[in-house]
């Protein structure tokens, strides 16, 4: 089996939910779940599943939230010989959302991250993987070395529209970019999922995988495009299934197959985990 190599966010995800609806600026009886969370993580467990043998290259810090991490991906099978483990309070996530599902507020606190400079690359376990998934959580200037150096391709996920500015002088080298429809409108000031794909590929990205939540996935490259529309499904938490789309979009990037195919198993993948996880 060809192994892959994922570089990004791997955090102590803090999830809260209330049981009724939300009321802002007051304490909401609900339930709070902890998790390994991060994009790069999730990816990285999304493609364990799919039997592909995978590392993740990320940032631990030295508290108690990182042997909790390490543990969790211990259990997921996802290897960290590539993680840097460095001094400081590891990356976290604390998200609060609705009931139905949907993120209310959230903060972010992967300042961690900044560490992982150009030089703590893993090239040589980076060009002998079958494919590298890098997310933007990156720093900007690794996020270019790594562009600029891997012979292996390369799909990338620009994480959020406050850090897609990050994968911009990666594009012309990009196997496939993965953003959701804010992110590729962000990147490219079109409105339009088709436009804003065609944009992408003028600036070299080779194939162009639009998630769009409920709507589906929109997708172009190798000479096609198109729109696949997503299964009707009751969701109340939809988080993660964007990774999980880049997952599957990943492992079959790996068995060389089309960008309609690529897409297609994207979705699967991302339905599959959302039938799972809202059962």
């Amino acid at each position: 089996m060809k192994s892959a190599i994922v570089i990004g966010g791997l955090n102590l995800d803090i999830c809260g939910m209330p049981d009724g609806e939300l009321v802002a600026r007051d304490s909401n009886i609900g339930t709070v779940a902890m998790r390994a969370g991060g994009v790069g993580h999730n990816i990285a467990a999304r493609l364990a599943e799919l039997g592909v043998p995978v590392e993740l290259a990320a940032v631990l810090g030295d508290d108690g939230a990182a042997h909790m991490l390490s543990a969790c991906c211990a259990e997921e099978k996802i290897g960290l010989r590539y993680a840097l483990r460095l001094h400081g309070a590891s990356c976290c996530y604390l998200s609060l959302h609705e009931r139905d599902g949907d993120m209310a507020a959230a903060v972010n606190a992967m300042k961690l991250m900044e560490s992982f400079t150009p030089e703590r690359l893993p090239m040589e376990a980076i060009n002998a993987a079958a494919l590298c998934v890098a997310d933007a959580n990156l720093p900007a200037a690794t996020l270019e070395a790594l562009a600029a150096r891997a012979s292996t391709p390369i799909l990338a996920d620009p994480v959020s529209c406050a850090k897609a500015d990050r994968v911009r002088p990666m594009l012309p080298r990009l196997a496939a970019l993965k953003p959701n429809l804010m992110e590729a409108r962000y990147l490219t000031g079109e409105t339009e999922p088709a436009r804003a794909a065609k944009r992408l590929l003028e600036q070299g990205v080779k194939r162009v995988f639009i998630s769009m939540g409920r709507e589906g996935a929109y997708f172009a490259g190798d000479g096609e495009e198109g729109m696949l529309p997503a299964p009707r499904l009751t969701i109340h938490n939809a988080t993660g299934a964007g990774d999980a789309m880049a997952a599957g979009i990943a492992r079959a990037l790996m068995d060389g197959l089309p960008a309609r195919r690529c897409a297609e198993a994207g979705l699967a993948n991302a339905t599959k985990y959302l039938k799972e996880t809202n059962a």
